[in-house]
């Protein structure tokens, strides 16, 4: 389970990254960007929570 947690926080990182530079080519509207970022935020949030947040065991 701990590496589904990081696979959907680096698509969601991507989500994020990836259209940024698509507006800035112009290979995509202003629009389609907005909700590509939109999705990768909620993907990056639920996959980077509960992975980064685990606490550790102290020895």
């Amino acid at each position: 389970m701990k590496y589904f947690y990081i696979i959907v926080a680096i698509a969601g990182l991507a989500l994020v990254l990836i259209p940024s530079l698509l507006l800035y080519l112009g290979k995509i509207e202003a629009e389609q960007m907005n909700n590509f970022i939109f999705i990768g935020t909620l993907l990056w949030f639920s996959g980077a929570i509960p992975w980064l947040g685990k606490k550790r065991a102290q020895n």
